[in-house]
């Protein structure tokens, strides 16, 4: 009987790659066709600029700037369940507790990437190669998209 090889077993070993993968892409297809009706023509063209990034695989940094109420996570609600509808791993931070909590899976930056809280010159985000949360980044869909 042959091996399973060493990616496979660490995905089933790798807790934060098996929470981030068990939304259920049905669930999120749903999600995704009602916000998906009520974006504005603006969100629209970020939305497809994003996906295209996505779905090429290319990435990008994506900065979406505006004030309160111009729905911004809105659009960002919009984006994951499209990813998540489609099995891939999107990881939803924001720079404060209360924002992370609107987002689906949602974290602060500082939880999910290990920034220290207090910074100062001599600060660095320390994330070991090959770790748990190396492994989640390597396979989230959006390591790229800011």
């Amino acid at each position: 009987m042959p091996s399973p090889d060493k990616e496979s077993l660490s995905v089933v070993n790798n807790c934060l790659i098996l929470d981030e993968q068990s939304y259920d892409q049905q669930t999120e297809k749903a999600e995704f066709e009602r916000l998906f009706r009520s974006i504005t023509s603006e969100q629209k063209t970020i939305f497809d600029i994003i996906m295209k990034g996505v779905q090429q695989n290319k990435g990008g940094v994506f900065f979406v700037y505006g004030h309160g109420g111009t729905r911004k996570t809105y659009l960002w609600k919009t984006l994951s369940s499209a990813i998540r509808s489609q099995g891939n791993i999107v990881l939803n931070v924001a720079s404060s507790g209360i924002a992370s909590l609107l987002l689906s899976g949602g974290r602060t930056t500082h939880s999910r990437f290990h920034i220290p809280i207090n910074l100062n010159e001599d600060s660095s985000c320390v994330m070991e190669r090959g770790s748990d949360e190396a492994e989640l980044l390597e396979k989230n869909k959006t390591n790229n998209l800011g």
